[in-house]
């Protein structure tokens, strides 16, 4: 489950060795295996996990030492080891220069500095073994072969990231199809104008229906939307919020090819113009109104990366076929990975439309899921 943030398999009675397989969980934060009867070491597949902020191992039968990795882990705040029968010296560094002796209590095996544990008995006296002059050829061949090894999975690494690549955007689509689709992007198939843009409707050779949403390249923050907006939906997969079919992107043009959306915005339903009267009964208000938050809710709690969006508002919900909606336009969305949060503070300009930005965001407030909340709160209204 390459997505998963949290796993918690607490209070079981699991006795197994931890599959080598969970560093498989690349954007794994929280990992809660305790009071279980996992046994054997503990596996390296876990230092493996770059994300990790949070592990407790506590209460199993984990055995070995304290793998020397877990103090180099840079994002690991909280690890919890107690009560195993580890063995060996207590690492020293990263997380474990901050938590206390009562992480680690419960493993009589272990030694080193910390208080109640004795100290380690290293033999400084000892004639080596093995003399220098095999000792260096060895040290030497090994490096070279550790070496060897990091390039050879740096390249394995790349060229799987770009096979990713590939299958995250499946459907290349080129200029001269967009300009064949939209009519050379004639008026007649213009069926909006945002801020950093034009949106196009479109049909493909195939008979897709699109919608192309051309970026203006005059204005200064529109290669950072599309940047953005790219970054942001290429790796969503919910059926309430916007997926990105394809982009296309040169120097002089740039475009997001998305979804068509036959019933238009929420906004054009809520406020129909020309006299029309709203067809939306109260159930169909409900269902919309609930499918919104379960867009929203995936944004902000089960994304690869928390997405505050900034800007839900009626027209940036879109109705496709069934009237079943989705939340669209990135443009000024944000990003926060881990706990970052702490050190995200909004800009000096507002973060959203007029009638929908929280109050907090006008006096410097931090950007957070709770103006998403306000805004959609108004959304309800």
């Amino acid at each position: 489950m390459v997505m998963v943030q949290a796993i918690d398999v607490s209070l079981n009675k699991f006795s197994i060795e931890v599959p080598a397989s969970l560093s498989s969980c690349t954007n794994l934060q929280y990992l809660n295996l305790s009071r279980n009867s996992f046994y054997g070491p503990i596996p390296t597949s876990i230092t493996e996990l770059k994300n990790l902020l949070d592990v407790d191992l506590s209460n199993n039968n984990f055995s070995g030492s304290i793998p020397m990795a877990f103090g180099e882990m840079k994002t690991l705040q909280h690890i919890n080891l107690s009560s195993n029968k580890l063995t060996g010296e207590v690492p020293e560094q990263g997380v474990f220069a901050t938590i206390d002796e009562s992480t680690i209590m419960g493993n009589l095996g272990l030694c080193g500095t910390w208080i109640k544990l004795s100290p380690c008995s290293h033999s400084k006296h000892k004639q080596p073994l093995v003399s220098k002059k095999v000792i260096i050829p060895i040290v030497v061949g090994t490096r070279i072969f550790i070496l060897s090894f990091l390039l050879f999975m740096f390249s394995y690494r790349w060229r799987q990231r770009k096979i990713l690549d590939l299958k995250v955007w499946p459907l290349r689509i080129s200029y001269a199809e967009l300009v064949d689709a939209t009519d050379v992007f004639s008026e007649a198939n213009l069926i909006g104008i945002g801020s950093f843009g034009s949106i196009y409707k479109g049909i493909l050779k195939n008979g897709t229906n699109i919608a192309v949403k051309v970026l203006n390249l005059q204005d200064e923050n529109a290669l950072q939307t599309f940047n953005r907006e790219c970054n942001e939906l290429k790796r969503v997969r919910h059926q309430n919020v916007i997926k990105i079919i394809s982009t296309c992107s040169n120097l002089e043009f740039k475009a997001l090819v998305l979804p068509f959306m036959s019933n238009g915005s929420l906004g054009r339903w809520l406020y129909p113009k020309g006299g029309d009267e709203c067809k939306l009964n109260l159930a169909d208000r409900l269902r919309i109104a609930k499918e919104i938050a379960q867009g929203m809710q995936y944004l902000h709690h089960h994304c690869f990366v928390q997405v505050i969006h900034c800007d839900i508002k009626p027209n940036n919900v879109l109705l496709g076929d069934g009237m079943t909606p989705c939340v669209v336009d990135f443009g000024i969305a944000k990003l926060l990975f881990g706990n970052s949060m702490n050190s995200l503070t909004s800009t000096n300009a507002l973060n959203g439309s007029i009638g929908y930005i929280a109050p907090d965001y006008g006096v410097g407030g931090m950007v957070s899921t709770k103006g998403d909340v306000y805004s959609y709160g108004v959304l309800l209204l």
